[in-house]
Formats: C-alpha cells, sequence, structure tokens
C-alpha cells in the first residue's frame, strides 16, 4: 500500500503545476458531486417524502375528526332498525343489491333459522364496511364470524362472513 501511494505521488509531483492545480480541482469537484449525490441529494428527498406523509396523516385525521362529529350526530339522529319477518337470506341478498356488492357475492347460504353464511369475491373493502354496518343498524343482522383475505388489486378483499339476525 505505501509503494503504491509512492508511486502515486512520484506521478503527481513530475506533473507540471498548472496540471497539479487542475488535477486538484477536478478531485474536488468530483467529491462535491459525490456527496450532493450520494448523500445531500437522498437525505433532502427523504425529508420532503416525509413532510408530504406527515401532511397527508395529517388531513386523514382532520377528515377522521370531522367525520366522528357526523357519526355521533347520526348515532344521536336514532336511526330505528327495521323488523322484518323476511328470512335472513333475503335481507343479505337486498341490501347487498343496494350497496352494490350484490355482483362481487359467491354464495349466501341459510344456518339455521336466523343465521346465515355469505362468500364475497374481489369486492371493495369500504363498500363491505358500509354494507355491514347498514346491516347491523337498519336490519338487525350482525355478523358473527369473518375471514377477511386483502387482494392483489388495492382496496378490494375477498370475504366469508357469517351472520345472525337478532
Amino acid at each position: 500500500m505505501n509503494q503504491q501511494l509512492d508511486t502515486l505521488n512520484q506521478w503527481y509531483t513530475s506533473l507540471p503545476g498548472r496540471d497539479q492545480k487542475l488535477l486538484i480541482a477536478t478531485i474536488a469537484f468530483l467529491l462535491a458531486t459525490l456527496f450532493y449525490l450520494l448523500i445531500w441529494e437522498p437525505v433532502h428527498q427523504g425529508r420532503d417524502l416525509q413532510q408530504q406523509k406527515l401532511k397527508t396523516q395529517q388531513d386523514i385525521y382532520s377528515w377522521m375528526q370531522s367525520a366522528s362529529k357526523e357519526v355521533e350526530a347520526l348515532k344521536r339522529s336514532g336511526i330505528k332498525k327495521v323488523s322484518s319477518n323476511q328470512p335472513i337470506a333475503l335481507i343479505l341478498e337486498n341490501s347487498a343489491k343496494v350497496s352494490g356488492l350484490k355482483k362481487h357475492i359467491n354464495k349466501i347460504e341459510s344456518s339455521g333459522k336466523n343465521g346465515a353464511q355469505v362468500k364475497i369475491d374481489s369486492a371493495s373493502f369500504d363498500q363491505i364496511l358500509v354494507w355491514l354496518n347498514t346491516l347491523e343498524k337498519q336490519h338487525g343482522v350482525s355478523i358473527t364470524t369473518a375471514n377477511i383475505e386483502r387482494n392483489t388489486e388495492a382496496g378490494t378483499v375477498s370475504a366469508r362472513l357469517s351472520f345472525e339476525k337478532t
């Protein structure tokens, strides 16, 4: 290693003064460029990305706060459950049509007098949640078990759900 440094030093000293200065300037430029590309720029890009994520999370938090107030107001408005003598499978099918989930339902199977099982393929997770809330609040049908699996398409899931009519 020392021998290589000595050889490099001899080569450098054998250069004319103008070439030595040009070499030092070139090395300084390359080091500054490497510093900028490998350290400075990635740090600032990461910081900008984190600031953008923070802003998005703050927006979501604000929305959730306003939505929670709306939910509380709706809870207080006293939406009453509709008591129905319809079979649970019929309630599930009709409410799925209204919510737009009918095309995603693969199977509705009755289990006992007040129970049913539903298999849903590739449906919007948010849409399923709204449907489940509607079933419970308006039809008195509650979910007893749920097996939900994320699909490759963003925001969609497949689910196997068991319901009971109260």
